[in-house]
C-alpha cells in the first residue's frame, strides 16, 4: 500500500468521526507523549472528543507540555459511550500500551498506527509506519501540515517539538536530517520557545537524582572486551531517594559516551527480578535493534530496549552472549 494511501485515509477518518482515544506506550518518552498532546490538541481545534490514555506516571521531564495533566491511566477514567477512533503513536506494538483486559480491536471503529520503529507490526487498521523518520512527532507533523495546516497552533508545536528534539538527542543523533531541520524551522514559526523547552527536559532535575547518578557509576561493569559498558537501578534505589522512575531517564545516554565500547546498557528493575533493559551503541556498525530483538524487544538501529526476567546477573550473562553473536 502506498504510503500517501494511507495518510489520505487518515485524514478521512479524522474528518468522518468524532470521537477519539489517542494511546501511547508505557513509560512514554518524549515523543510518545509530545505526538500524544499534539494530536490531542490539533483533533480539539477541529472540534472534536478526545481523550490521551498512558498507563504508567507521566515523566517529571514533561510535565511542562500543555494537556500532560489531561492524559489518563485507563479507559475507566474516561467517558466515551461511543465508538471511538483509536489513535497509537510511537508504539511498536499493541502489548507496548499494558492496557489489561482491554480489547481495543473489539471496540474501536479504526485503529491508526503511527510509528517510526523498525520493529513495528503494523496492527493497525491503517499503518504509517516509517523508520527513515526521527520520530513519530515528524510523521504526525508532516500529516498535520499537509492537510489540517491552519488548526496547528503554539501548544500542537511545543509537543511535535518536544518528540523531534528528545528523539533525535537534542539534535545530535544520525536521524537529524535536513528534513528535521526543516521541520524545526516550521514549528519555530509558532513562537514557541526552544530554551524554556530545553531546560524544563534537560535541566530540571530533583537533587536526588544525582546520589543516584553516583549508584549508578559505582556499579558501572565493562565486559565482553570492552564491547559492553553496564550499570543497573533498583526499585529500591528510587525507593530510598524518593524518585519516580522516570529519574532513569538520560542515564544510559552518559554509558554511551564511553570511548571505545559498543554497546551501552541499562537495567532498570520494574519488579521483582523483572527488568527493563536500555541499549545505546555507540556508533553506527552496531545494530542494537537486532539485539533487542533476540530478546522479543525491539527500537532503532542505535537505540532499542526490551524487557527481561530473572536474576540480573544471568540477565547480563544472556546478553553479553548476544552482543558477541551479534558484534
Amino acid at each position: 500500500m502506498n504510503p500517501t494511501d494511507n495518510i489520505k485515509k487518515v485524514v478521512a477518518v479524522i474528518n468522518n468521526n468524532s470521537n477519539f482515544i489517542i494511546f501511547t506506550h508505557q513509560y512514554p518518552d518524549g515523543d510518545g507523549i509530545g505526538s500524544s498532546v499534539a494530536f490531542y490538541k490539533l483533533l480539539i481545534n477541529l472540534g472534536k472528543k478526545a481523550y490521551i490514555i498512558c498507563s504508567s506516571e507521566m515523566p517529571y521531564q514533561y510535565e511542562f507540555l500543555p494537556f500532560v495533566k489531561n492524559v489518563f491511566k485507563n479507559m475507566d477514567e474516561i467517558d466515551i459511550k461511543n465508538k471511538y477512533v483509536a489513535v497509537f503513536l510511537d508504539c511498536a506494538d499493541l502489548s507496548r500500551v499494558k492496557l489489561e483486559g482491554i480489547n481495543i480491536k473489539e471496540h474501536a471503529v479504526s485503529i491508526i498506527n503511527i510509528d517510526h520503529h523498525l520493529s513495528n507490526t503494523n496492527f493497525g487498521d491503517i499503518n504509517i509506519v516509517d523508520s527513515t523518520k526521527s520520530a513519530a512527532a515528524e510523521i504526525v507533523f508532516v500529516l498535520f501540515n499537509k492537510f489540517f495546516k491552519e488548526y496547528i497552533d503554539k501548544e500542537v508545536a511545543i509537543g511535535l517539538y518536544t518528540g523531534i528534539l528528545t528523539d533525535t538527542g537534542k539534535f545530535q543523533y544520525s536521524n537529524t536530517t535536513k528534513e528535521v531541520h526543516k521541520i524545526i524551522s516550521c514549528l519555530l514559526e509558532y513562537d514557541i520557545n526552544p530554551s524554556y523547552i530545553y531546560s524544563s527536559i534537560y535541566e530540571c532535575e530533583p537533587v536526588n537524582r544525582f546520589k543516584l547518578l553516583e549508584l549508578v557509576l559505582k556499579r558501572v561493569k565493562l565486559v565482553s572486551e570492552d564491547k559492553l559498558i553496564y550499570s543497573y537501578v533498583t526499585e529500591e534505589d528510587l525507593k530510598k531517594l524518593n524518585l519516580p522512575f522516570s529519574s532513569n531517564d538520560g542515564i544510559i545516554e552518559l554509558l554511551r559516551t564511553a570511548k571505545n565500547v559498543k554497546v551501552a546498557a541499562l537495567f532498570k528493575e520494574i519488579g521483582p527480578e523483572f527488568y527493563k533493559v536500555s541499549l545505546r551503541a555507540s556508533n553506527n556498525g552496531v545494530n542494537v535493534a537486532a539485539i533487542a530483538n533476540f530478546f522479543k524487544g525491539g527500537g532503532h538501529k542505535m537505540a532499542a530496549a526490551y524487557a527481561a526476567q530473572g536474576d540480573l546477573k544471568n540477565i547480563v550473562t544472556d546478553l553479553v552472549r548476544a552482543i558477541e553473536n551479534k558484534c
